[in-house]
């Protein structure tokens, strides 16, 4: 929307919020409806995260941006997470599973600080919680794409619907071009989400990996040729997809070390963990 159709960002980012508050949960409802899994706690402690972040993000880091810094940090952090998925797939034969092992303290804090900076970005942009919810159950905790997918839908979903309330009700400062957007877009988004999320569940999680990569490839090309930021945004931007690889890199390295430790855990004890009992793992190719 900001970058062919030059819309304002904070009247995208409202617009984004507004209609994923009624088409993610129109999807969540399939998911409900079609008793796919969902790891619950990852929606409960990022949840408690994102909504401090988000309104956070909303009241004191929102203002000290502008429209081409918040397009450029849209389109960097998002081909970021492109590359992460790519890293992600090039892991062959890998073992997930579908919830995460040995919950405890320490992963609920990194679900809760997971949630809180996907809520500033949220603020920022309209969307980020499910995208980094997503990025660390499945390179850190190993859960299936196939979980991980429908629990990012529930979890923007919930997201959404407390954004939308605080920009409304509380800040009220929903512009009523975003209003209009919505009012048009609306019948489509309710019949179509639910529809997307029954067709995406048939297609290989490749095909579907394909279509990001490339999608988030032109929009950081689009953003680089539409804002023509100057030199500082430019090195701003080529920082932060630095940072970000560099931090699903490593996240990735340590949920296969945590992996590999809980894998041998199991050898030695010759049963399957306490966790594991009523959830087996799944092997991926």
């Amino acid at each position: 929307m900001t970058l062919v159709l030059k819309i304002e960002p904070v009247i995208a980012r409202d617009f984004s919020l507004m209609i994923q508050a009624c088409g993610m949960t129109a999807a969540a409802f399939t998911i409900f409806w079609m008793q796919i899994a969902v790891e619950w706690r990852s929606v409960f402690f990022c949840t408690m995260g994102a909504v401090f972040g988000a309104t956070f993000g909303f009241t004191y880091v929102d203002p000290l941006l502008n429209a081409s810094q918040k397009k450029m940090i849209f389109v960097s952090v998002f081909f970021s997470f492109a590359l992460a998925l790519y890293m992600l797939n090039t892991r062959k034969k890998r073992t997930t599973f579908f919830k995460i092992q040995n919950f405890n303290a320490w992963k609920a804090m990194v679900l809760v600080c997971t949630g809180l900076a996907g809520g500033v970005f949220t603020s920022i942009v309209g969307s980020g919680v499910d995208v980094l919810s997503f990025s660390m159950l499945t390179l850190l905790f190993s859960v299936s794409e196939k979980v991980a997918t429908p629990t990012s839908v529930i979890l923007m979903a919930f997201n959404s619907q407390v954004c939308f309330f605080w920009r409304e009700l509380i800040m009220a400062d929903v512009s009523p071009v975003s209003w209009e957007y919505l009012a048009v877009c609306l019948p489509v988004v309710v019949v179509f989400a639910p529809l997307g999320s029954m067709l995406a569940s048939h297609f290989h999680r490749l095909v579907l990996a394909y279509f990001i990569y490339l999608l988030e490839t032109l929009a950081l090309i689009g953003g680089f040729l539409v804002v023509r930021p100057d030199l500082a945004l430019t090195i701003t931007s080529i920082c932060i997809i630095v940072t970000a690889f560099t931090f699903f890199f490593v996240v990735s390295r340590i949920g296969a070390r945590m992996l590999d430790q809980m894998q041998k855990e199991s050898q030695v004890k010759n049963v399957l963990l306490p966790s594991d009992i009523d959830m087996k793992p799944v092997f991926e190719v």
